[in-house]
């Protein structure tokens, strides 16, 4: 093999990325987002980095005015999210119409109630959420966001494209959703 196309997420990435450098092997990730997926001179990738996405998720709902008052509901976990909102939280900083009002964190060993996460962005009376995490856990929090009435606007990154393919969602609750991504899915050229 000369050429390693493929790992679509981070940590499959990083897992290989020494060894393609070793083998001084061409690596290519399309979707894996972390800084270290493309440490070394051999890598590249396709998309954009974590970082990135959070530096320009902020300066988007700051540039456009979406909300004063955010909530932040991620996954502390995994790289990928936890990047994405490490840069968030330190673009949010430097946009003076909104503030993080709270941040509540997931892991991987407890994604499947968010009731405490949504509550606590509800109470803290956040007019938006971003949700730097994957559409599976953002199916989950868009389903407890409407047992609760709790009209938010709903913001995230590359991560929840896919969510209206989630069985047993009511992709109604994905109307209006915004999200970041690197390309257009119904764009038809």
């Amino acid at each position: 093999m000369q050429m390693l196309l493929g790992t679509v997420t981070s940590t499959p990435c990083i897992a290989v990325a020494d060894k393609a450098a070793e083998d001084n092997m061409f690596l290519l990730t399309p979707s894996g987002s972390a800084v270290d997926c493309v440490a070394n001179d051999n890598a590249f990738r396709v998309c954009f980095s974590d970082p990135n996405q959070g530096t320009a998720s902020a300066q988007y709902i700051g540039e456009n005015g979406l909300a004063a008052k955010v909530a932040v509901i991620y996954d502390s976990s995994d790289v990928y999210s936890s990047g994405i909102y490490g840069a968030f939280q330190a673009e949010a900083a430097n946009q003076d119409v909104f503030e993080i009002v709270a941040a509540e964190a997931f892991t991987s060993d407890n994604k499947t109630d968010f009731s405490v996460q949504v509550q606590k962005a509800k109470d803290a009376g956040a007019e938006l959420v971003f949700l730097p995490i994957y559409y599976q856990e953002a199916s989950l929090i868009l389903n407890e966001a409407d047992k609760q009435a709790y009209d938010a606007a709903f913001f995230g990154c590359d991560g929840l494209d896919g969510i209206l393919s989630v069985e047993g969602f009511d992709t109604a609750l994905a109307e209006g959703v915004m999200l970041l991504t690197p390309f257009v899915a119904d764009e038809d050229k």
